[in-house]
């Protein structure tokens, strides 16, 4: 998100986080979605893993056409480092999900009264890395 938003234009921004985030929701009712999901949480089970969250990026693969599942098939520039992988040049992501992000005191201690907002963080496929190489 440009940093040159007015206030109107980061309402509308997070607004439509919101509703991407709701319709995530609903997709995650789908009993395939469900099915899917408990799969992934059988083979990662030390993962904390959000149902709506695992919807949301699934949604993501689909729209592209893209098989398999969210968190193995699908990760961040890091999580794809810490694999053993690196993304190949010149790709760029296409595949988002959310987080939910709070405020931190100046102790970064997190406020239970702040509110809560979505952030995107980006996520490669894994036809867009490589074995790193020593």
């Amino acid at each position: 998100m440009p940093k040159t938003f007015t206030k109107e234009e980061k309402q509308k921004y997070f607004q439509g986080l919101r509703d991407q985030w709701r319709k995530a929701k609903e997709y995650s009712e789908n009993p395939d979605v469900k099915n899917k999901y408990e799969l992934l949480v059988k083979q990662s089970p030390n993962k904390e893993i959000s149902l709506t969250s695992f919807a949301f990026i699934l949604m993501g693969m689909e729209k592209f056409g893209l098989d398999g599942l969210p968190y193995l098939d699908c990760k961040t520039f890091s999580g794809w480092k810490d694999s053993g992988f690196k993304v190949k040049k010149g790709e760029t992501s296409k595949l988002k999900g959310i987080v939910w992000m709070s405020f931190k005191d100046k102790e970064d201690k997190e406020d239970p009264t702040a509110p809560i907002y979505p952030k995107l963080y980006h996520l490669f496929y894994r036809n867009q890395i490589e074995a790193l190489t020593k």
